[in-house]
């Protein structure tokens, strides 16, 4: 009986992955087409970052903007695992005067989560949500990662990247408008994604750069990225990496615009300009307790305590304002990073 109950679940996880990859493009293509109902009421505002904040309190102009995007098991941008959230929380504290945006869902062009009613396979997804949060961890859990993998591919991807990253863009110009940014403002922002959320980041990055005329930063934290045009338009893009991570490997083989031979391609370039830093953390894997994000403490400190002291440090040198020569004063934070520079 429980083999084949089991038979089936999995049975029904296969079918699900397929129709998930095979509507991975459509889904882009579609919300460009525009047949979706987010989009046509993105159609019926003049800009979206011209649209009020959500709060008065919101409204009042910030040193920076952090927009957080969450890795490939993230389900929908109002929720965040555990670890995410004290990651984020420690941001804000650190830097009480900057505007800390994490409720972006990257891995769709509209920023449809998973667990909206409007999606075909809504009850899949709401049902590997709950046996997660029961602890019971199956090969069905997988099916997020691999999910939005696709999404992920197909920001990196040359036919239907540019139409995904637009849309990624628009959803995050929403967040930033949430949070009382004004286009022409000039104010800096910071996107860090975790994991795939690293390619999003730096395919969206060439739009809100055009959009908000305003300097892009990008921190890319395990991150799985490709050679992207949208790092043309990243004024640095800083990548943290652990030693024992071997998903982040998995961009550097894949994407072959990536390998030293290209070396006309949009990474190298941005190499040779120096406008990729690499920081490198030990004893640290891409996920798990172990991972970025870990709570659990070795020698009395997480690895959640040490992936923020670094990215702290990072935006602490992070100009706070466009200058010609990158020297302007680094933004204002409650407490000194103790991280060294890498």
């Amino acid at each position: 009986m429980i083999s084949t109950i089991l038979i089936i679940a999995i049975s029904l996880a296969v079918l699900a992955l397929l129709v998930t990859a095979a509507l991975s493009p459509i889904e882009t293509l579609s919300w460009w087409a525009g047949w979706t109902e987010t989009e046509i009421e993105q159609n019926d505002a003049s800009c979206v970052a011209d649209r009020p904040c959500a709060h008065p309190a919101d409204c009042q102009p910030k040193s920076v903007y952090i927009v957080y995007l969450s890795g490939i098991s993230s389900l929908s941008g109002r929720f965040l695992i555990p670890r995410e959230k004290v990651f984020v929380k420690g941001l804000a504290q650190h830097f009480p005067d900057a505007a800390v945006i994490d409720d972006v869902f990257p891995y769709s062009p509209a920023g449809v989560a998973l667990l909206a009613s409007t999606r075909l396979l809504e009850r899949v997804w709401r049902f590997v949500q709950r046996i997660k949060l029961e602890g019971r961890a199956t090969v069905l859990s997988l099916l997020i990662h691999l999910r939005n993998v696709f999404q992920v591919l197909i920001s990196a991807d040359h036919r239907y990247g540019p139409i995904f990253n637009h849309g990624a863009a628009r959803v995050i110009e929403e967040a930033l408008a949430r949070a009382g940014y004004r286009q022409g403002s000039g104010a800096p922002v910071v996107i860090i994604g975790y994991s795939g959320g690293g390619q999003i980041a730096v395919g969206a990055a060439g739009f809100l750069k055009l959009h908000l005329q305003a300097p892009i930063d990008v921190i890319a934290i395990g991150g799985v990225i490709a050679s992207d045009p949208g790092l043309h338009f990243v004024r640095r893009l800083h990548f943290i990496y652990a030693d024992h991570d071997n998903i982040q490997k998995v961009g550097a083989v894949m994407f072959p615009e990536r390998w030293a031979a290209m070396a006309h391609s949009e990474w190298n370039t941005a190499k040779r300009q120096g406008r990729i830093i690499f920081h490198k953390i030990s004893r640290m894997f891409h996920s798990g307790a172990r991972g970025y994000f870990g709570l659990v403490k070795f020698d009395g400190v997480s690895n959640n305590q040490r992936t923020l002291k670094m990215v702290v440090d990072i935006l602490s040198q992070t100009p706070a304002q466009p200058q010609a020569n990158d020297a302007a004063p680094a933004i204002n934070q409650a407490e000194p990073s103790t991280v060294p520079q890498p």
